[in-house]
């Protein structure tokens, strides 16, 4: 493991990068109810990247991702069209959020071996991009069509209900192997049928599909599909009492 893999394993240097991130979504004043701490005592973590002393570090990293802390992070970016429709791109596309909800992830699966994370082609590509960085694991992305070039691929297909549509997903052959213990990001839990179709090409290429990680699940049908097949799953908002669509 490299210098700058070290690095990101150090909770000192994770609990600065948090603060840094929390900085750009609020002011001193919420940051010190959130902390504890004083507007003088941030800002030479903040703003200086002073590191706090490795208990302080550790207090801090578990406070600021904290289930109820960053559910509301989300819950405040969240934009909800109507009928159970909600769009994520103020969640998606939000660097400092997209950093906090990076490090969740990292509290969750840091004890399960995951050296791979993968998704599909969507708006899930920047946080699983983040979180493999944070986790220092392989990134792999499944496509709606075959990489050209790839010598062979492993494919898996679902059929999405609104509107009907059949759907094909592609890995090259090579993008996983049996070494690999993967974690899946899915930044909307619907059906579960996106993540499903995930499941069955890591399966496909030997690997070991250990957890799931979401920004937000619509409904429970995702679990009685999923559930089953993973070690742990993590959604930091769960919308219940709504029907997939």
């Amino acid at each position: 493991m490299g210098e700058d893999s070290l690095t990101r394993l150090d909770y000192r240097f994770m609990a600065v990068d948090l603060l840094k991130a929390y900085k750009e979504l609020m002011d001193y004043r919420m940051l010190e109810e959130i902390t504890g701490l004083d507007t003088q005592s941030l800002w030479r973590y903040v703003r200086r990247g002073v590191k706090p002393n490795s208990k302080r570090a550790a207090s801090l990293f578990n406070k600021l991702t904290s289930r109820d802390l960053v559910e509301n992070l989300v819950k405040r970016e969240l934009v909800e069209v109507g009928n159970g429709i909600y769009g994520l791109y103020r969640v998606a596309y939000n660097i400092p959020l997209l950093k906090v909800l990076s490090y969740v992830a990292f509290r969750e699966f840091r004890d399960c071996g995951v050296n791979t994370v993968a998704t599909v082609e969507s708006d899930g590509i920047p946080l699983a991009t983040r979180i493999a960085e944070v986790m220092n694991a392989k990134l792999v992305v499944a496509k709606h069509r075959p990489e050209i070039g790839a010598k062979g691929y492993h494919q898996a297909s679902y059929i999405s209900r609104d509107p009907p549509a059949y759907t094909i997903l592609f890995t090259p052959a090579d993008a996983l192997s049996r070494r690999d213990r993967v974690l899946i990001v899915d930044d909307l839990l619907n059906t579960g049928k996106t993540s499903r179709a995930l499941l069955q090409l890591v399966k496909a290429a030997g690997a070991k599909p250990v957890g799931l990680f979401s920004i937000i699940s619509i409904g429970d049908s995702w679990h009685r599909i999923l559930s089953r097949e993973l070690e742990k799953i993590y959604v930091v908002l769960m919308l219940t009492g709504l029907e997939a669509a």
